[in-house]
């Protein structure tokens, strides 16, 4: 460590290029544009490079699109962990999806000696997931699964008048098993479609997985959209002992034709609620930074926005909806709210990915400091670590082999194909595949 500078080892599975949604590279590349740490970034997926010496870091960060839970052994496996556990500096993790089988990740986290967590559980409720008998050197500090694109803030758009859809929404549709919240998602998507239909409403509103926009696709949509449906981000049941999510998911194949109320009744009420995971989502960032109006149900947003100021509020029985095709058919009021939301949230430091960067490096610094743990070896310069990762060819050539698939699995056209008819096969053909693809790594 030179002076307040750290040599930060930053490991994650960076997506293909329009592959994912925008949000993870946005996460990612915050890190190398913003931090006053060195900050070195390797994408890998289950083993480290052989040749590469953690303890020339002083810090490692394991990102959450490392999954150190659910099917971490895809992700990283039992070795690269026990090199994480044994490196002697600072461990660091992002999680997200921290709903999913709880007590793996937190003997994941045990195990690694992670000493510093950013989870997305709000601050009130954090000792309800991460208890501190279990997890004693833990500190666990809140943070949001998103902040405000800098590169959308200027990027010129029509303005509402000027657009062809009224009312625009994409989604997935999660599991009966994350409970009401995530329902919620898709809910939203059928009633409003059928009710804006019946007002005479353009919309675009879909949660087929074959339907999902990436990258430039996605922001020329909200571009193009005088309303952004949203709900809140999150699950309202959490499975800490991952057996719930196999008794839905059964179930379901078994009975196809059972909704989320007989669901809910049989398996969820006892989980219901317990732990509340609302919070915004970045889409309501991109939406405000690309002045697109909002349309939500009624919530908190991590008290980031104000309903009747930054967005609209949908009542969750939908008895105010007459009052929202009024709004979408008052353009200037539209404009207004748009124009509030850009300018008191995407123009707002404090959502700024940059004043996110400033909190993790003051924290990672402040818990270095705190510990006394420091590298005990020189940093690598820029050449010493190229000859250390060339030094791991089984590493290269998985890397090698893994982005070119990517980029002929993941082209936009054979995507749209993939997953469209992946989104529309029933639940119960998916639980029969899914073993199958669990065997080929999918």
């Amino acid at each position: 460590m030179m002076g307040n500078k750290l040599n930060i080892l930053l490991l994650c599975n960076r997506p293909a290029r329009n592959a994912d949604a925008s949000t993870v590279s946005d996460h990612l590349e915050a890190f190398g544009r913003f931090s006053r740490h060195r900050i070195t970034v390797l994408s890998f997926l289950r083993e480290l490079p052989s040749g590469l010496d953690l303890n020339r870091f002083d810090v490692v960060v394991i990102h959450y699109t490392i999954a150190i839970g659910y099917l971490s052994e895809h992700y990283i496996s039992t070795a690269a962990k026990a090199r994480v556990r044994a490196f002697k500096g600072l461990k660091v993790a992002f999680i997200q999806d921290e709903y999913r089988a709880v007590n793996i990740v937190i003997e994941a986290l045990r195990y690694m000696d992670v000493g510093l967590l950013f989870t997305c559980v709000p601050e009130a409720e954090i000792g309800k997931v991460y208890d501190r008998t279990r997890l004693p050197g833990l500190r666990a500090i809140n943070n949001l699964t998103g902040y405000v694109p800098e590169n959308l803030v200027a990027r010129q758009v029509p303005k509402v008048a000027e657009r062809t859809i009224d009312i625009g929404y994409r989604t997935r549709k999660p599991p009966f098993w994350l409970g009401a919240l995530a329902v919620e998602k898709w809910r939203i998507a059928d009633a409003v479609g059928e009710r804006a239909a019946a007002a005479g409403l353009r919309t675009d509103i879909s949660y087929f997985e074959g339907d999902r926009l990436y990258g430039d696709a996605w922001i020329d949509f909200v571009s193009n959209c005088r309303i952004m449906l949203g709900v809140e981000s999150g699950a309202s049941v959490f499975d800490f002992e991952g057996d719930l999510q196999q008794r839905v998911d059964s179930y379901v194949a078994d009975h196809p034709a059972a909704g989320f109320e007989e669901v809910q009744e049989m398996f969820l009420h006892p989980y219901e609620g317990l732990i509340r995971l609302n919070q915004i989502s970045p889409r309501c960032f991109e939406a405000a930074a690309l002045r697109t109006p909002m349309v939500l149900f009624e919530g908190e947003y991590s008290g980031v926005l104000v309903p009747g100021r930054h967005y609209l509020a949908l009542r969750k029985d939908y008895s105010n909806f007459a009052e929202i095709v009024a709004a979408v058919r008052d353009i200037d009021h539209l404009q207004a709210i748009a124009d509030r939301a850009y300018e008191e949230i995407a123009c707002n430091s404090a959502w700024s990915y940059r004043r996110f960067i400033e909190t993790f490096d003051t924290e990672v610094l402040h818990e270095v400091a705190a510990r006394g743990k420091t590298a005990a070896c020189p940093a690598y310069s820029r050449s010493g670590l190229l000859f250390a990762l060339a030094r791991s060819p089984a590493w290269l050539m998985h890397r090698a082999v893994s982005a070119t698939v990517q980029r002929l699995l993941l082209g936009t056209p054979l995507r749209k194909v993939i997953f469209g008819i992946w989104g529309r096969v029933p639940l119960s053909g998916r639980l029969m595949v899914r073993p199958f693809l669990r065997l080929i790594g999918r």
